[in-house]
């Protein structure tokens, strides 16, 4: 029969031979190096907090929070990625209205949202055209839709983190107010609108 003994292997032939006695049969024995265990580190002693004057304490922020919070966006591209946002949320209006081809947001829009924009624009091109035949009017298109004024009332930008913004946009279309939601990030050296909703 063979004992089997997990100590640390013995370096020398004598203490082999020790081990080999401590076999109840006097048999071989196997003897399995253990694996080396890591040091432990120290431990750290931890620092009191102190209390703070207001006697309200703030809540503690990850590492990578207090770096998002210490980072401040470059008005440069603030500047940029308004006038995209303004541009962009126009011209989607207009898509939906009619008045301006699908085929000139693919610049801006990513395929998602592209294919997205484009659903919607059928489907309401599609209502159109349904109350147009329901009423009977065959004369052609209302001259009102083929002129609709879209305005930009406001705009709001959100830099989220270095080449990721969020914007907000409130537009006028034919004293109607419509919002359009937009998420904008920097792709390969570009601005591309990543999120687009309209209301």
């Amino acid at each position: 029969m063979t004992s089997v003994i997990f100590l640390p292997a013995p370096d020398s032939p004598a203490e082999l031979a020790q081990l080999a006695q401590l076999a109840p049969d006097g048999g071989p024995i196997a003897v399995y190096r253990a694996p080396a265990r890591e040091e432990i580190p120290a431990p750290v002693p931890a620092v009191p907090r102190q209390a703070p004057a207001n006697g309200v304490e703030a809540p503690a922020q990850p590492a990578s929070a207090a770096a998002a919070a210490a980072w401040s966006s470059d008005p440069a591209d603030d500047a940029r990625v308004r006038a995209i946002c303004q541009s962009v949320a126009l011209a989607a209006l207009e898509v939906l209205g009619g008045v301006r081809p699908l085929q000139q947001m693919s610049r801006w829009l990513d395929q998602e949202n592209y294919d997205r924009l484009q659903l919607r624009a059928n489907l309401v091109r599609g209502r159109r055209q349904a109350a147009a035949a329901a009423a009977g009017s065959g004369s052609g298109p209302d001259p009102q839709l083929l002129h609709r004024g879209v305005r930009i009332r406001s705009c709001r930008l959100c830099p989220v983190a270095e080449g990721i913004y969020e914007g907000a946009v409130v537009a006028l279309e034919h004293e109607r107010a419509r919002a359009v939601a937009l998420r904008i990030q920097l792709r390969r050296g570009l601005w591309r609108v990543t999120a687009l909703e309209i209301g």
